[in-house]
């Protein structure tokens, strides 16, 4: 099935030696990624890994920067003016190959695809995790844990949520939202996420969703209607840019 096939970027640098790979340099060679494996229907993978060498994986893999590399796929997703289907995920991973400083392997993961463990549950913890039987005889220690339950234990701990920030809609004046993947609201209302001061504009004048990685232009049934670069709508992906009317506000939408 093509969706689980792995699609090697072939994608080295050698501007840096082992040793000198910053953080800017995996966001570029994520964002060239993105840009290459864009398809004829203009979907892109959703999974990638980075490879590095050891000491370079070492020294760089902060869940700070992970956070960072996330952004910077899903931005330039729309930059590429893309859509991707299923989970996002990037990974920092060491390189068996000696000569290569930096490679990015890309791939379509089918959204109901089993998450991988970080770790290696059984030898890691399992292998570690002593439990002792008081029943037992002669001061024997006797493993009891049930290794089915452990696993299912530690796999269903719940996650954290972790909020991303993507794009910003400013009307330059006195008001700017800066949002990334949840649902955001514009218009009169105080409630609002971005609040419109204009009585041309409808209470709930519009809304933008996150889907298939996108931000997606709503208008909520407004009275006077929803523009996106002059144009009405009823939605449209946004892309980097694009110059929202409301009533007679004009908004821009910009990807960070």
């Amino acid at each position: 099935m093509k969706l689980a096939t792995t699609l090697k970027g072939q994608f080295a640098t050698f501007f840096r030696r082992r040793g000198e790979i910053e953080p800017d340099d995996l966001i570029e060679a994520l964002e060239r990624e993105v840009a290459k494996q864009k398809n004829a229907d203009n979907v892109v993978p959703n999974s990638y890994t980075i490879y590095l060498c050891a000491e370079d994986c070492h020294r760089l893999s902060a869940a700070r920067l992970i956070h960072e590399l996330y952004e910077a796929v899903e931005r330039q997703v729309i930059r590429e003016n893309s859509f991707m289907d299923g989970k996002l995920t990037v990974k920092i991973e060491k390189t068996s190959d000696a000569q290569s400083s930096l490679t990015v392997e890309s791939a379509y993961v089918p959204e109901n695809a089993p998450e991988q463990d970080t770790i290696d549950l059984a030898n890691d913890v399992l292998s570690r995790t002593l439990i002792r039987d008081d029943t037992a005889c002669d001061d024997a220690i006797t493993i009891v844990a049930d290794h089915t339950k452990i696993i299912k234990t530690m796999r269903t701990s719940p996650t954290r949520k972790v909020e991303y920030n993507l794009a910003v809609i400013t009307d330059f004046k006195t008001t700017e939202v800066v949002f990334g993947e949840r649902q955001i609201y514009l218009g009169r209302k105080d409630s609002n996420d971005f609040v419109v001061n204009d009585e041309s504009a409808s209470r709930i004048h519009a809304y933008i969703s996150y889907e298939r990685h996108r931000h997606i232009l709503h208008d909520a049934g407004s009275l006077n209607g929803t523009l996106v670069n002059k144009k009405p709508i009823s939605s449209r992906e946004l892309n980097d840019g694009d110059k929202i009317l409301i009533g007679n506000t004009t908004l821009t939408y910009k990807v960070l």
